[in-house]
């Protein structure tokens, strides 16, 4: 399995009414992620200690190179339509991008 996984800071915005960045948080993925369904397993997370403290990861993940190369293609799509790309980048409003790293799963067995 393949992970992408996003580091964001919320915003002042955000910071101010926790409430509502959690509900556009939950819309957002709703929205984002219909029709793509080679990505699975959305997580958030929010950091408590280290650097960052009160950052968010966010992680999505894909069976497989194929899998992560067909979201990249159709995320590719739905930007070239005004609307869809315009509600993408509202996130601007909501959170700075830190990082982003692909993850794999390692090739040992899972502990039970």
């Amino acid at each position: 399995m393949l992970h992408l996984v996003y580091v964001m800071r919320p915003t002042a915005k955000a910071r101010c009414d926790l409430p509502a960045f959690w509900r556009w948080v939950k819309e957002r993925e709703t929205w984002f992620y219909d029709g793509l369904d080679m990505a699975s397993n959305p997580r958030w997370l929010v950091r408590t200690i280290g650097p960052d403290v009160h950052a968010l990861e966010h992680s999505i993940s894909f069976a497989d190179e194929a899998a992560w190369g067909a979201y990249r293609k159709q995320v590719a799509r739905q930007s070239q339509k005004p609307e869809w790309e315009h509600r993408r980048i509202e996130q601007e409003e909501w959170w700075e991008i830190l990082d982003a790293r692909i993850l794999t799963d390692a090739p040992i067995p899972a502990s039970t």
